[in-house]
């Protein structure tokens, strides 16, 4: 009788085992970034298989600039995109829905990766120098303009008294060398490329914070509170690749030459962005109060209104 009993139920347990496992499918995500260090972790993630693993089945376009992605976000024709976190606090206080769902880059004081930069002839040597001069940089009313108002301002110029004038980041180098801009605010890879010719003259950002976030990604709130598992999912891919960036940074520079068109050489001489494993209010408030002191938001808010609290 024992036996028999053992039979059955080692039968049943085969028969149990032999049933098909009922496996999820993949969540479709349509992301867009820029082709950028600071907001590369999602070619990071895809190409290591991290998007994957998490069951998301992404469609990751690049996209020229943040407003653009925003855009496309709201439209309902992007899901997650990165953006700049001035264009997110501005959207953010006209009525935009748009909401933080994970950190982007960092800038740390002292780090070097965004310098104001002047020709190695030029006469400027200080921010009272600047006085009717042209400073070009990559968006006007963004931080490529609040962050040199700064210096200037706090250093014995008057920002107001400057002219800036916009270009895309791969522009700058030559609009420099060229003489049609007095000085420039240029981002790695393009401060490595200016400097057989170029001399820094400033490291701007370091006067905004000893440490914030450069930029985000974010999603709409109602994206967000119809895919709250796919939230966390895609927060946790990001803190992920984002330590592993950090840990690993010839690897993830491959990777950035790969999506971002640079050349490997200049990659292996520029200064890299760190990254953050998760958002923090604190980190993103200091862009909030700057946006606030040259006139891109009414008054300061509260970055917890920002971020995604589902």
């Amino acid at each position: 009788m024992r036996r028999a009993q053992a039979v059955r139920t080692m039968l049943a347990g085969v028969a149990l085992t032999s049933l098909p496992v009922a496996t999820r499918a993949a969540t479709t995500l349509r992301m867009a970034t820029l082709p950028v260090d600071a907001s590369a972790l999602a070619y990071y993630a895809a190409d290591l298989g991290y998007f994957k693993d998490a069951g998301f089945d992404v469609s990751l376009q690049t996209i020229g600039n943040g407003a653009a992605i925003a855009a496309a976000i709201v439209a309902n024709s992007l899901d997650i995109g990165w953006s700049n976190l001035v264009s997110l606090a501005v959207a953010y206080k006209r009525g935009i829905p748009v909401t933080i769902i994970g950190a982007g880059g960092i800038y740390a004081r002292g780090a070097l990766t965004n310098q104001l930069m002047v020709r190695k002839d030029s006469p400027i040597r200080k921010a009272a120098d600047l006085t009717g001069k042209t400073i070009g940089c990559n968006g006007l009313t963004n931080l490529g303009q609040f962050g040199p108002e700064l210096w200037i301002d706090k250093n014995g110029g008057t920002s107001s008294a400057v002219h800036f004038i916009e270009f895309p980041f791969p522009d700058l180098p030559a609009e420099l060398a060229q003489g049609r801009i007095d000085a420039a605010f240029v981002a790695e890879p393009f401060i490595t490329e200016a400097a057989p010719f170029a001399r820094t003259l400033a490291t701007p950002f370091d006067l905004v914070a000893p440490r914030w976030m450069l930029g985000a990604w974010f999603t709409t709130p109602a994206w967000a509170n119809g895919h709250r598992e796919q939230v966390q999912a895609f927060g946790t891919v990001m803190a992920k690749t984002a330590a592993w960036a950090n840990a690993n940074q010839e690897q993830s520079g491959l990777l950035l030459a790969k999506y971002a068109k640079i050349d490997p050489a200049i990659l292996k001489k520029m200064r890299r962005v760190p990254y953050a494993t998760r958002a923090q209010a604190a980190e993103i408030q200091p862009v909030i109060d700057l946006s606030a002191r040259y006139g891109a938001l009414p008054a300061p808010f509260p970055a917890r209104e920002l971020m995604y609290s589902g």
